[in-house]
């Protein structure tokens, strides 16, 4: 395990404090001290060593807390250098770290008037490092940012939200094989093979999805059913109906019979008359002709501003086609954006999956020489645990620069996709631009047609004209001459009433149809009515059964947890008022809701929580505890301690 003390700590002009250094014990050192006498400072000036925060997360700044040292008017005393320096012990070494918050004062050109400018620089063993980058580095070799909060403040983990609580205690213990969980219990193996490969957590969605499709379709099926009743006319005697129809549907023939004979006799008569309008059509044509003509030379601007309109149209016709294909190229391709797009997170999140992974140092026992058998000792031991170190992070990076190379192509692909993507774009754009152009060019070409001329002159006084008009008038006056005609107009108004019977019959007989195709309809939405509640017991059995799976496989969980400290307990399972159960991230102390207890009971929770956490990451760090003076007895922990107790003393004193 990586063991980090602190072994000293120096403040200059830090928040106030002028000068003042302190010698840390390996166990356990007390600060004493009356309200406002620096003690939080001392933990402030750590942390912002370490990381230019402070106890509250803030960074130093114009929007974050002050660094600097204020007058009595609460003004910042300038032209002071303010720096923290501090010693550690990493596994035995120690190294020196300093960080300085310096003034740079220039004058501005021209005037008497200087500027001034922070610059924080930054020193590993006296050497000052080029970069907060370098510097930042060299910490998180030394322990990460988010894992020091954890480990040094027996207050930061009960803080955090219950999400991220559960999320680590699970990163603790490692995560639990659903077979081991569903291998208890056969509904369990079933629901597996249900989910057929797929994230519990993604069937679960889904499954609710399907159970709202079944209770939306369940609200609208009886409004349906009744719909559909309401429009479904009275049944009749559909065999007397169709009986009485056949029966007119006869007289109709009969009557059509002596209609035939009648009209026998006039059929000379009729195709003499036939003659003659056939003859009269043909004269009205070459008529119309003439005039088409006349007017064609009369209008031809006019016609040529209407040709040039019906060009246009088509040339607007043809870019909105090319539109809506480029449209349809455009959604294909954002399909693939999409596609890469889900493949990249993919695997980022891989990678972020292998940063995550630590070295497990081997118990000094497992590794022995190969040349003589014994157990490794001493500065070989150290050798052999930073070659298998070596090895690990060699086999971590080449995965991930595995992972970041096929990205590389997953991104070129995606990058190709959405050039393809914006050329589509600007290529619609264009189009449509350039219909609007079109449409506004047929809209001045309409405002602006030719006025056509007065050919109706023209036509009145074409002799060709006048003679096929004189023609049609002659033919005219002959087919008005009276031919006797066959009476059938009684015949015609019976076969009529007998008609207008037929078409009611065959109404009131469509009906039968309708009341079919409406009896069909609500058969249906019965049958889709009993398929959905069947559908939605069957889905609401499987919540069942995978609400039950996820709990035991939480129980599982909860007992290598908890079996991870010794006063605290986390459950993932908090009772509700209502008798229901909400999935948390809960926290006890002996049984009391972590909420609920006195501060001792707090701190002892943090401590114990800080010990597993230091245990399962392999490494400890100082723990700084506030208002010390508050209680008593504390566990015990394999980290260094710092108290800061409130006393009467009006400056800081160290207690050994």
């Amino acid at each position: 395990m990586k063991k980090i003390l602190l072994k000293s700590l120096s403040l200059v002009n830090f928040k106030g404090v002028r000068d003042f250094s302190i010698t840390f014990n390996d166990g356990i050192t007390t600060v004493c001290g009356d309200n406002g006498t620096g003690k939080t400072t001392l933990y402030d000036a750590y942390l912002w060593l370490l990381f230019g925060k402070d106890s509250t997360g803030r960074s130093d700044g114009a929007n974050g807390f002050n660094v600097k040292t204020n007058d009595e008017n609460g003004k910042p005393i300038y032209r002071l250098e303010h720096s923290v320096t501090a010693v550690l012990d990493v596994d035995g070494k120690e190294i020196k770290l300093q960080r300085s918050l310096c003034e740079k004062w220039q004058k501005v050109n021209g005037t008497t008037d200087e500027v001034m400018k922070d610059e924080t620089q930054y020193f590993i063993n006296d050497v000052r490092t080029g970069t907060k980058k370098e510097y930042q580095a060299e910490i998180s070799e030394i322990i990460p940012e988010d894992v020091f909060r954890m480990i040094t403040n027996p207050y930061f983990f009960t803080s955090l939200s219950a999400d991220t609580q559960k999320e680590m205690l699970l990163e603790m213990v490692g995560n639990i094989d659903d077979e081991e969980v569903a291998a208890t219990n056969p509904e369990f193996l079933a629901l597996l093979d249900e989910v057929n490969g797929t994230s519990l957590a993604k069937w679960a969605k889904e499954v609710a999805a399907k159970k709202k499709a079944c209770n939306d379709a369940l609200v609208t099926i009886p409004a349906s059913i009744e719909t559909a009743q309401k429009l479904m006319p009275e049944s009749e005697d559909w065999s007397a109906l169709e009986k009485q129809l056949k029966s007119l549907q006869d007289s109709v023939k009969g009557i059509d019979a002596q209609i035939s004979d009648k009209s026998a006799l006039n059929e000379e008569a009729y195709k003499r008359k036939m003659e003659l309008r056939n003859k009269q059509s043909q004269k009205r044509m070459m008529l119309q002709d003439r005039e088409s003509a006349i007017r064609m030379e009369t209008n031809a601007a006019h016609n040529k501003a209407i040709a040039e309109i019906q060009q246009m149209e088509g040339e607007l016709s043809i870019n909105q086609t090319n539109v809506s294909r480029y449209r349809n190229e455009k959604k294909a391709t954002d399909d693939k954006v999409a596609e890469l797009n889900t493949k990249l997170v993919d695997m980022r999140e891989q990678f972020k999956t292998i940063a995550k992974e630590q070295f497990t140092e081997p118990n000094g026992d497992v590794l022995v020489c190969p040349t003589c058998g014994e157990p490794y000792k001493g500065e070989n031991l150290e050798n052999a645990i930073a070659k298998l170190r070596g090895n690990f992070e060699q086999n971590k990076a080449k995965r991930q620069k595995d992972i970041q190379t096929k990205g590389k192509q997953y991104k070129a692909e995606y990058d190709k996709a959405v050039e393809q993507q914006t050329k589509l774009t600007g290529l619609i754009a264009k189009l449509e631009d350039e219909s609007l152009t079109i449409k506004g060019n047929i809209e001045i070409k309409k405002a602006h047609i030719p006025v056509a001329g007065n050919a109706d002159e023209a036509i009145a006084s074409d002799e060709q004209c006048i003679a096929l008009r004189n023609d049609i008038a002659d033919i005219d006056n002959q087919l008005k001459i009276e031919v006797p005609q066959a009476d059938v107009s009684e015949l015609q108004s019976s076969k009529n009433n007998i008609n207008a019977q037929i078409a009611d019959i065959n109404k009131r007989l469509g009906k039968r149809a309708m009341i079919e195709r409406v009896s069909k309809e609500v058969a249906e939405l019965e049958e889709k009515r009993i398929s959905n509640n069947q559908a939605k017991a069957d889905l609401e059995r499987w919540e069942d059964v995978y609400t039950r799976f996820r709990k035991s496989k939480d129980e599982v969980l909860m007992q290598r947890i908890n079996g991870l400290f010794s006063v605290v307990s986390f459950s993932f399972v908090k009772d509700q008022k209502n008798g229901g159960e909400k999935i948390t991230c809960y926290c006890s102390v002996n049984g009391v809701p972590y909420a609920d207890v006195n501060a001792c009971g707090k701190v002892n929770a943090g401590l114990d929580i800080i010990n597993a956490i230091c245990a399962t990451k392999g490494i400890s760090a100082p723990i700084f505890i506030d208002n010390r003076e508050s209680f008593n007895n504390i566990i015990p922990t394999i980290s260094q301690i710092v108290n800061l107790r409130v006393s009467n003393d009006k400056q800081l004193t160290i207690i050994e």
